[in-house]
């Protein structure tokens, strides 16, 4: 059983390496070459619009054919869009090339997580989806620090990924054992949106807002603040590497603490981590601070994960993974283009005063709602 999870979890921490590079590069390419604001913020948005779309059909593949199917595919699919990046300077065609390959990552994600509440029970759930994203984050923290390849060719970083990630392709391809979803006789229903607990949807929002939006928006914020490229790879590094050695810990809670508890603490801390950026624009400090936030913001996804695992039926565990996603893609489409904006209002406050507040408006609304719960 061991095995079975660590296969997965071996390739989505390689993979990561990929999914780290090809997005911040695409940003700083479009930022260096003068890209209008609403064409960088726009060309990743329309990524996760595919999110939206194609996570809900991906938990519907995985009942119908298998998961082994579902995710190598996925890992196709994302190897060619990340080689297709060469063109990034054809935007009509970056908008189609960002669209598929998002499908690709869908898939990657739903099938993992699928493998991973499938091994998991009410003891462990947590620390292995916390463990899920530390390692796709160590991953994702080397594919930032492979940034500086732009200096040597602008598609040198498109190429590293989709090689990187067609090895992964291949290595699941051989080493990954399928197992059935369900048994041979559980009736497979299809399962209302209407089940989904409002703490899920609000968690998963939160978490898909502000991580398409930091990805955007730090790269702007750093560069138009008198930062170059190397240091801005720096600050998403630290971003992302606080999200490993913090993460595994938020894990482990969600497993002994109220899951609703840890959401209220995680918004009051978010919200008062991210103002600090329109305070100062400190390196060091900067780094501090992105280090802090990268380890509260993926703790939203992984303490909802976990929570709406244990409040639905195992019968819906898959679909309920396809919605939580969708519910993240929902969230990751106002990111690109409020980030882009934002920093395009006030380079250094405009962004931070912005997530600072909604942090505390997701808080207000957390509370609000466990009183009603209260109540009842």
């Amino acid at each position: 059983m061991r095995r079975k999870i660590l296969l997965p979890l071996i390739g989505i921490c390689i993979g990561g390496i990929g999914f780290g590079l090809i997005t911040p590069v695409t940003v700083v390419l479009l930022e260096q070459n003068h890209a209008d604001s609403f064409v960088t913020g726009s060309v990743t948005m329309i990524g996760y619009i595919s999110i939206i779309i194609f996570s809900s059909i991906a938990g519907k593949l995985i009942d119908r054919f298998n998961v082994k199917k579902i995710l190598t595919l996925g890992l196709f699919i994302w190897a060619f869009g990340a080689l297709a990046h060469i063109f990034w300077y054809i935007y009509p065609l970056l908008y189609a090339i960002k669209f598929i390959m998002n499908i690709g990552g869908t898939f990657i994600f739903v099938a993992t997580e699928v493998v991973i509440n499938h091994y998991s029970d009410e003891t462990n759930r947590g620390k292995n989806i916390s463990l899920y994203v530390v390692l796709l984050s160590i991953g994702t923290a080397a594919g930032t620090l492979l940034i500086w390849t732009i200096q040597i060719a602008d598609w040198l970083p498109f190429v590293i990924g989709s090689v990187i990630m067609f090895a992964v392709f291949v290595f699941q391809l051989i080493m990954f054992d399928d197992f059935e979803v369900h048994s041979k006789h559980e009736e497979r229903e299809k399962m209302p949106f209407a089940k989904m607990p409002l703490v899920s949807i609000l968690s998963s929002i939160v978490y898909g807002l502000f991580e398409s939006s930091i990805i955007v928006a730090l790269p702007m914020y750093g560069l138009r603040n008198g930062f170059n490229a190397n240091e801005v790879s720096f600050l998403l590094a630290s971003f992302v590497i606080g999200g490993i050695v913090l993460l595994y810990i938020f894990g482990m809670l969600s497993d002994e603490y109220d899951q609703y508890n840890l959401l209220l603490i995680n918004s009051f801390l978010l919200g008062a981590v991210l103002i600090t950026p329109a305070l100062t624009t400190n390196f060091v400090f900067l780094l501090v601070v992105f280090f802090i936030a990268g380890g509260i913001i993926p703790s939203f996804y992984t303490i909802g994960l976990n929570y709406t695992v244990r409040m639905v039926e195992k019968k819906y565990a898959v679909q309920a993974n396809g919605y939580y996603i969708m519910v993240y893609g929902i969230g990751t489409m106002a990111g690109p283009i409020a980030g882009s904006s934002l920093v395009d209002i006030d380079k250094q406050y405009g962004y931070w005063f912005f997530a600072s507040a909604l942090c505390f408006t997701f808080l207000l609304i957390f509370v609000s709602y466990k009183k009603k719960l209260a109540v009842k």
